[in-house]
């Protein structure tokens, strides 16, 4: 038998033990009478203390010699102590200390989703997309908070793209930022050598990775590994179509009712109810957008003195809304700008031009307003609905036409309208639109309009 190396660390002098006797975990578990579960853990160094006995009856169904076992004994507590374990990370920030009205099925379904030991997708990342201000991040913070304890390895929690003057994570960045939250000691410097550590790290561990502010597949998918006992949790900004493998939750503005749940959470029942007519202009004038419903429930709740119906007549005027949704941190219009700034160059013309269309419309609207092209119009408008700046509108009717219809989303709209015009940066030739193409360059098409 191979003797195993007087510097392995007790794992490896294992591993290295039962491959050169040719035998598998299971294999060893049988002739030992150790349990496969304690033989993985051994190997994976997750025992912390492993127990005498064990390592006898282990040493001896791999025909180890007498000596072996202490000098096994000793590769467990080098220098006849053991060292600390690197201490898991727990980087989760807090989740949402208010009720998400509205969202307790797709709370439900993500940490089923998440929780699943049976299945044979692990490694299926779960992928929250959605308009801005829907709530993503603190649903998949709250989503997260419930299946802690189903990940001992750690949570990381990595925002893609922090920040509204910083570039987003680009994958080799992003890998290199999970690396370390796992304690690597070194990260390899080739971003394919890291890419394939930290596979075998999430593979090896139960480690529960969040990814808030994607912008693209490619800062998720260096983190996926078939089978896994590790899972990968993601707010997007935009639909992920390229990860034909994931478990896809879109969410979108809440009904009235829910809306109204919200101000009746941050304001109380009584004054709420006190003021009907007035919260619903409220939660109408947010959009019924979680997030605007609660930066207008703290405004309201850090002035008690103020009536709901001073709120309403503040944003009773759609060029103002954006401006009064705001306080402290937190501001409707610096979402909805993060997703602009996130779009190519012809989508941002785009949707410049489609400002002017006043409700509901279809391709022939697109082909008026920007492109006399068909075929780039539908492309827009898919890119547009991709980037959760456009809806198709559900209806049983498609229109008159029969054409599918579409809406800018209502926070988008007023943003585009109202946005001061020196934040604007209209791309391109007047009379021509670029649409960005995976391959062979932008394609040009000559606007019907001048």
């Amino acid at each position: 038998m191979t003797h195993t190396s007087s510097t392995a660390t007790l794992a490896e002098a294992l591993v290295t033990a039962r491959e050169a006797a040719c035998l598998t975990q299971e294999d060893l578990a049988e002739r030992s009478g150790v349990s496969v579960r304690a033989i993985r853990n051994l190997e994976t160094g997750h025992t912390a203390r492993p127990r005498k006995q064990s390592l006898v009856l282990i040493a001896r169904a791999l025909g180890l010699p007498p000596g072996e076992v202490g000098r096994l004994m000793r590769r467990s507590h080098p220098e006849g102590r053991r060292e600390p374990a690197a201490p898991a990370p727990a980087e989760l920030p807090a989740a949402p200390r208010h009720r998400l009205a509205g969202r307790q099925a797709h709370i439900d379904a993500l940490r089923a989703h998440l929780s699943a030991t049976d299945r044979n997708d692990l490694g299926t990342p779960a992928v929250v997309v959605g308009p801005p201000g829907a709530g993503k991040t603190a649903l998949v913070l709250e989503a997260a908070r419930g299946v802690r304890e189903r990940f001992p390895d750690g949570q990381v929690f990595v925002d893609a793209h922090p920040g509204a003057a910083a570039e987003p994570f680009t994958p080799d960045e992003l890998v290199r930022r999970v690396l370390r939250s796992l304690g690597a000691a070194q990260v390899a410097d080739h971003p394919e050598e890291a890419g394939a550590q930290v596979r075998d790290a999430l593979s090896r561990r139960r480690v529960l990775v969040v990814l808030d502010n994607v912008d693209n597949e490619g800062q998720v998918r260096p983190l996926l590994v078939d089978g896994a006992r590790s899972a990968v949790l993601v707010a997007a900004r935009r639909e992920l179509p390229a990860l034909t493998a994931q478990f896809r939750r879109p969410v979108d503005v809440l009904t009235e009712w829910d809306a109204f749940q919200v101000l009746e959470d941050l304001l109380g029942p009584a004054r709420t109810r006190a003021e009907r007519t007035s919260a619903v202009s409220i939660l109408r004038s947010c959009a019924r957008l979680p997030l605007a419903l609660h930066i207008a429930g703290l405004w309201l709740s850090a002035r008690p003195h103020r009536s709901l119906r001073d709120l309403a007549d503040r944003l009773a005027y759609e060029q103002d809304r954006l401006r009064f949704l705001h306080i402290g941190d937190l501001s409707l219009q610096a979402s909805v700008a993060a997703y602009y700034r996130c779009l190519p160059a012809p989508v941002r013309t785009a949707l410049r031009r489609l400002k002017t269309v006043s409700g509901d419309f279809g391709v022939d609207d697109v082909v008026t307003h920007v492109t006399s092209s068909r075929g780039l119009a539908a492309d827009l408008l898919d890119e547009l609905v991709d980037r959760q700046m456009v809806h198709v509108v559900h209806s049983a009717d498609p229109g008159a036409d029969g054409q599918t219809r579409y809406r800018i989303h209502e926070a988008v709209r007023q943003y585009v309208a109202y946005c001061p015009p020196d934040s604007w940066h209209i791309h391109g030739t007047p009379g021509r639109v670029w649409l960005p193409q995976q391959a062979g360059g932008p394609r040009v098409v000559r606007r019907g309009l001048a």
